[in-house]
């Protein structure tokens, strides 16, 4: 029956090590390819810490097949990787969603060196060293005591730290609740029959869990970051209207769906004056409000992006009578709502037509200087100054 057992715990020990070495493969492969493209302290630390914990699991496939026998100072070695890993690794998630501060970069060294100094004290002392995954040989019941107690400590230390910070608190909650409690099986195996194995299986079932957990928080982190990236490079930092390139690109895609588009051209007035009285804090507080007011009025019905300066633009997919009367919303709201008013100039495309973007928005700015120079805070159709002009309207 001892035979069979440590047959079973050996299987379960090759089973978790080859799930967690691909799953860290994985975790690897998104860290290079994020340090590649941000040379970022945290995206090093993960590519570190992924490293240390690769070792210490091909050192424990390799034991579990037999290439490689299990004896202390191996065993010693992957206990120590697993430990510094698992402290870098916390605080690489951490710095996913922060800055290392001083006092955090001060935890954070202040655990390596005790690390260490747990594993000196592990190597000058007279008891045996055992494998981290409590696959301990019968000789050996209290294999790698301090340091897996110190592990087991770790755990709700990095919760009490970082849980409350990371964006993910559920899953990394649930991923140190599964450290913690495969630092239990371990620390309990020992104590019981030294033939049973079955704390140690689930040791090493545990530490799958974590790894999917780990890796599933990583996923999501990474997905932020990159729709963080992309949402960056399309929108204006200050307004989080779309700049004018993107706004350019779906206008001429909105042009080609065969709908009806109306082009707003939207002018703050007086905006230089505010600025030189009130000074560009305030002005920029004003043209976020605007602009906020603009997303809110064509959310749903279309796209609102930051021409330049105080100039704000948007387009509507939707019939003339609805665009002209969410602009004179617009126009109203703002004079209601803010400090400033604002002019606006229509143009409208109709399906029909063969009206490329720039010049639809060269009509709408055309409009919008009109509403400028006939007492400004109104709202201007491009096709009524046609018809004013005797041309006939597009």
């Amino acid at each position: 029956m001892p035979t069979l057992e440590l047959a079973v715990s050996r299987s379960a020990l090759l089973f978790s090590s080859s799930i967690s070495v691909v799953i860290i493969g994985l975790m690897l492969f998104m860290a290079e390819r994020l340090y590649r493209s941000n040379k970022r302290r945290a995206y090093r630390n993960l590519l570190i810490s992924l490293g240390f914990i690769l070792i210490h699991h091909l050192l424990q496939l390799t034991w579990s097949v037999g290439w490689l026998p299990s004896f202390p100072a191996l065993d010693f070695t992957s206990t120590m990787l697993q430990i510094l890993s698992f402290i870098v690794m916390n605080f690489a998630i951490f710095e996913l969603y922060y800055k290392r501060r001083p006092r955090t970069r001060i935890w954070f060294y202040g655990l390596l060196a005790l690390s260490l100094l747990l594993g000196a004290l592990e190597l000058m002392s007279e008891m045996p060293l055992g494998a981290e995954a409590g696959l301990a040989q019968n000789n050996q019941p209290y294999a790698a005591l301090l340091l897996n107690s110190y592990l087991l400590l770790l755990a709700p230390l990095f919760a009490l730290m970082f849980g409350p910070h990371i964006g993910q608190p559920r899953k990394y909650g649930a991923g140190l609740v599964a450290v913690f409690l495969a630092q239990v099986c371990l620390l309990v195996n020992p104590h019981l029959t030294p033939e049973s194995h079955a704390f140690s299986i689930a040791a090493e079932l545990l530490v799958v869990v974590y790894y999917i957990l780990l890796f599933m928080l990583l996923f999501e982190r990474v997905v932020e970051l990159l729709m963080s990236a992309w949402r960056s490079s399309i929108t204006d930092g200050l307004t989080n209207l779309y700049n004018r390139r993107y706004f350019m690109n779906q206008l001429t895609r909105a042009l080609g769906s065969g709908k009806p588009v109306t082009v707003l051209f939207c002018d703050i007035d007086n905006f230089k004056r505010l600025n030189d009285t009130h000074g560009h804090h305030r002005a920029d507080g004003v043209l976020k409000q605007v602009s906020s007011l603009l997303i809110e009025e064509t959310a749903g019905i279309g796209l609102a992006g930051r021409y330049g300066g105080e100039e704000l633009v948007a387009f509507l997919t939707c019939p003339r009578e609805i665009a002209l009367q969410t602009a004179e919303t617009i126009r109203a709201r703002t004079a209601k709502e803010s400090i400033v008013t604002v002019s606006i100039g229509v143009s409208t495309r109709h399906p029909d037509a063969s009206l490329p973007a720039e010049q639809l928005l060269k009509q709408a700015d055309q409009a919008m200087y009109h509403s400028k120079s006939t007492g400004k805070n109104r709202v201007t159709d491009y096709a009524d100054l046609v018809q004013e002009d005797g041309t006939q309207s597009l």
